[in-house]
């Protein structure tokens, strides 16, 4: 691991009250916020992954029921997928606007950059109109051999989110605003500050190592600077979850899902559902979903921690501030990683465009008897984001088709396999349906046959948005999810 001494690190100026020892807003550049405005993209398996471990300052953070729906991924037999790549899809699932976050100066998933496969015979598909490009090593070229040698990204790409000359205050629930004279004195004022002398101005630096503590203190504290850089002991106090908030949605697909809920007679919970493998796939997906995404599709209202309130500060941020007012517009609506929605995915959550890439090839003859050529290699081979001018024979800059990774034939079937019926807690535990397990759940809770309650629910948008939402913050997400339907429909108790 890299020393504090080499590591990158992003300075920024904190204003703390000193009578309340609580952070009253932040002053930093384009950095910082590209740093806060990236948490946005990142879907939400890989904050999962990132939040769930242990670190020496501030411990793991449980995102209500997804963690458990992670680990159901992890645990999942591979024979219930549908491919080899599909446990990786969901593990590591892909960012859209990867090519935005790459050149971060503290980029949070730095470390695991998307790989890119080309065919193993490149040399001899080069000269094709277009070429086939694949983020898995296990899918086949149109000439037979299979995509699996790596090329990289050129560097050339877009370099974050707003633009490098703009000083932005950021208070301590996280909203984000150009610096300005009329900000700086109603927040002096709504801290109750009347001079500086009341004030406390500290030079702060944030490393790559910090970025993801920064992370969790935005999902579960709602003063997140002061939490993150003075009071990490009040931070453990505040790991709390908090209740979904309720938000008008309305359906515009008829698409249903068909649910047996086994719920519990003595307090409503439900203790297990069991669905086909729609329904398995249908949770799966949304560790695939990005946060910033999610939140535009609760319309702001995730309630979680200061999630919302950086949500929004995308949204009203003025599109000068901004590199281009394309990457506004796609924070504010983050669709899906491209190839990455399945085609019975029902949440009205786009899927982003696949980005538009070429190809560039160099070769070079070597000959080993004075005019005869011998053989054909590659010099030079990689990714750019525009068209490359080539001369002569010996370059090469084609266009890239992306292959789907969801499934071999590239309909985006799903995730895991039918006819299997799969079994899923309360809390998201997804496995294959087996009496075993039944058997096992209804033990360690202490659950007498004659305790449940048996009732078949059909699963639309309203309700796949209500359980999304509560996977959010809740540990229960199928009975805060689905409580609306629990006493509407005729129940049939188990005997």
């Amino acid at each position: 691991m890299a020393t504090i001494e080499t590591q990158q690190r992003v300075t920024l100026k904190l204003m703390v009250s000193k009578e309340r020892k609580k952070v009253i807003f932040a002053e930093a550049g384009k950095d910082f916020v590209d740093v806060l405005f990236g948490f946005m993209t990142l879907p939400l398996g890989t904050i999962v992954r990132l939040v769930n471990s242990k670190d020496s300052n501030i411990e793991a953070v449980k995102v209500g029921s997804l963690n458990s729906l992670y680990e159901s991924v992890q645990n999942l037999d591979e024979e219930c997928l549908f491919t080899d790549t599909c446990k990786e899809m969901l593990l590591k699932p892909r960012n859209s606007m990867e090519a935005y976050c790459k050149h971060l100066k503290l980029n949070i998933e730095h470390a695991e950059p998307s790989q890119y496969f080309v065919c193993n015979n490149l040399l001899a598909c080069r000269y094709k109109s277009s070429l086939l490009l694949s983020t898995s090593n296990d899918k086949t070229c149109t000439c037979g051999n299979l995509l699996a040698k790596p090329i990289s990204l050129n560097s050339n790409g877009p370099h974050g989110f707003v633009k490098s000359n703009v000083s932005f205050i950021i208070t301590d629930d996280l909203h984000v605003v150009p610096t300005s004279m009329d900000t700086f004195f109603h927040l002096m004022k709504n801290s109750g500050i009347k001079d500086m002398s009341c004030v406390n101005e500290m030079i702060v630096n944030i490393t790559q190592d910090q970025v993801t503590n920064l992370l969790k203190s935005c999902l579960v504290s709602e003063t997140t600077l002061t939490d993150f850089f003075l009071e990490e002991e009040l931070f453990y106090k505040r790991l709390e979850r908090v209740n979904p908030s309720s938000c008008d949605f309305n359906a515009k697909d008829d698409r249903k899902i068909e649910v047996k809920l086994m719920k519990r007679k003595l307090n409503g919970k439900i203790v297990f559902a069991q669905g086909k493998e729609d329904f398995a796939d249908f949770l799966l997906s949304f560790l695939t979903l990005q946060l910033g995404g999610v939140v535009h599709l609760l319309e702001g209202c995730s309630s979680m921690g200061n999630i919302d309130g950086l949500y929004k500060s995308i949204v009203d941020l003025d599109d000068v501030y901004w590199t281009t007012k394309e990457v506004k517009n796609k924070l504010v609506n983050l669709g899906i990683a491209p190839h990455f929605k399945l085609n019975n995915h029902f949440l009205p959550i786009h899927e982003s465009d696949a980005p538009n890439l070429f190809c560039y090839t160099n070769v070079q003859y070597a000959s080993h008897k004075p005019g005869r050529i011998s053989s054909t290699f590659l010099t030079d081979c990689y990714l750019t984001f525009e068209c490359k001018a080539v001369q002569g024979h010996l370059e090469t800059c084609k266009p890239l088709e992306f292959i789907d990774g969801v499934s071999n034939s590239g309909n985006g079937e799903g995730f895991v396999k039918g006819p299997t019926m799969y079994m899923v807690t309360d809390g998201l535990v997804v496995m294959p349906m087996s009496s075993i397990s039944i058997a096992s759940l209804l033990k360690s809770m202490g659950i007498p046959f004659s305790g449940l309650e048996e009732k078949v629910v059909s699963i639309g948008i309203e309700e796949g948005v209500s359980i999304l939402r509560a996977s959010l913050t809740s540990p229960s997400a199928l009975t805060n999810g689905l409580g609306h339907l629990l006493n509407n429909n005729v129940k049939r108790k188990r005997k």
